[in-house]
């Protein structure tokens, strides 16, 4: 059983920035990829080239949803770990437009909107979702980036009011804001003494979209990313002194910790290896004692009559649920 609600230990929120998800959007020549370079050992996945005055960066173009697939596939390698720290998706707009049209073609539309009663869009938000989430889900930081826009919207009582938000669609944008550990907003701007500056709104207002997970965050700061660092670094000092400077840590930390993934094959040889045994050792008394347990048990997890002999590799999750199940009747003898 890969889950012991037994072995938790209190989380420890990290100074580190590693294992968090950050949204970075403003306007273009703003710093975001920039700012996203300096974060410890990044890949830049660059679904728009706004890499190419940064030196020494880690870059890969993307120009396929299929290819960004591929690139989550090597990331669960061990030793993609060794290389890589934080993830970095420049733009999450376009790698939505991408995952939108890999969606029309496995379709065979052209529009997302032709797929009938709205299963398009409804199936390019899962896609979306599930490859973002895949991220910190084997352990890295992610960086999302997008542009800002400048957009009238109505209130409950139909009136208009203009808000400067990511650039994203309504359906990935319900998927990043709800993702986010952070949000900020980066504006160009210029000193007192009219140098130019950007600087980098970490809550939000009636007029720019911003926001974070942490209590004592500023509302704003010069954008670089060290300054990112201090000013998460702080507001987590100031919200342990709640808690007597407990369950913080400077250590990376992540609120996913790979598992490790549910191999059908095997899976099915451990049901089938539990039966033989069974059979083996309890002879002519396993039909009356042992069958009807064992039905009762695909019963509840693939429905009645169902049996695992026909499981497709779709039904990898209810296998396991089947294995723990018999497993732990086995133990207790019944």
């Amino acid at each position: 059983m890969a889950i012991d609600i037994f072995q938790i230990k209190p989380h420890e929120v990290s100074r580190d920035l590693k294992g968090y998800t950050i949204l970075l959007y403003g306007e273009p020549k703003s710093g975001k990829t920039t700012t996203a370079s300096k974060f410890p050992k990044p890949l830049l996945l660059a679904f728009e080239m706004g890499y190419l005055a940064i030196p020494g960066i880690m870059a890969q173009p993307i120009n396929r949803w299929s290819e960004f697939k591929q690139i989550l596939k090597q990331l669960k390698d061990e030793a993609a770990h060794t290389l890589y720290e934080n993830i970095v998706i420049d733009t999450c707009d376009i790698a939505y437009d991408l995952c939108e049209k890999f969606i029309c073609n496995q379709n065979g539309v052209s529009a997302i909107g032709d797929i009938p009663f709205g299963k398009g869009y409804a199936a390019a938000k899962k896609e979306f979702d599930e490859a973002l989430r895949s991220i910190p889900q084997m352990g890295y930081g992610l960086v999302l980036i997008s542009h800002a826009q400048d957009k009238i919207f109505k209130d409950e009582n139909g009136n208009e009011y203009q808000q400067i938000v990511p650039t994203l669609a309504n359906q990935p944008r319900l998927v990043v804001d709800r993702m986010s550990d952070i949000i900020l907003f980066a504006s160009p701007q210029e000193d007192k003494d009219g140098n130019p500056i950007t600087i980098g709104y970490m809550r939000g207002t009636p007029r720019f979209v911003a926001g974070s997970r942490f209590k004592y965050t500023p509302d704003s700061i010069v954008f670089t990313y060290q300054n990112l660092v201090d000013a998460i670094g702080d507001a987590i000092d100031k919200q342990a002194q709640e808690t007597e400077g407990q369950f913080v840590t400077d250590a990376p930390t992540t609120a996913h910790l790979p598992q490790p993934e549910l191999n059908f094959d095997d899976l099915m040889n451990q049901f089938n290896n539990a039966i033989a045994k069974l059979q083996e050792a309890t002879g002519s008394s396993f039909g009356t004692k042992w069958a009807p347990r064992i039905m009762e048990i695909t019963d509840k997890h693939l429905g009645k009559g169902k049996k695992v002999a026909e499981m497709s590799r779709s039904q990898v999750e209810q296998l396991a649920l089947i294995v723990d199940d018999l497993v732990e009747a086995i133990g207790m003898g019944i």
